[in-house]
């Protein structure tokens, strides 16, 4: 079950990264957890309603993700993600190339795994 679970995650995690480059609404509507806590490495916080409204209209503008290292755990209907990762977005117009290491914590909600919170933190140049 656990190595299943971790092919699923993978799999899933990879197309929340494609929607959220597309700014693709229904996916991150069906890949997020309504009660979804998504922290940046500047520290703004956001639930699932601003974090999608901001991917969607524009205020983030992700171009690429590219991870340097991940590892995954499952624990029953929790897992967790830890990646470092290189993410490539404009943010009001910025271009910016963030290194960052972060936390995803998924959720198992009525059969279906969702991504419940991230938290993640820059690494210093």
């Amino acid at each position: 079950m656990s190595e299943q679970a971790i092919q699923e995650i993978e799999a899933l995690d990879a197309e929340r990264c494609a929607a959220t480059i597309a700014g693709d609404k229904a996916a991150l509507e069906r890949l997020l957890s309504d009660d979804l806590r998504y922290t940046h490495s500047s520290a703004v916080a956001e639930d699932k309603a601003t974090y999608i409204d901001r991917v969607c209209n524009g205020h983030y503008q992700y171009s690429g993700f590219t991870n340097v290292e991940r590892r995954l755990r499952v624990l029953g209907d929790l897992a967790l993600v830890h990646v470092d990762v290189l993410i490539d977005v404009q943010v009001t117009n910025t271009a910016k190339r963030i290194h960052s290491r972060y936390l995803a914590v998924w959720q198992r909600e009525n059969g279906r795994w969702r991504m419940l919170a991230w938290q993640s933190t820059g690494v210093p140049a």
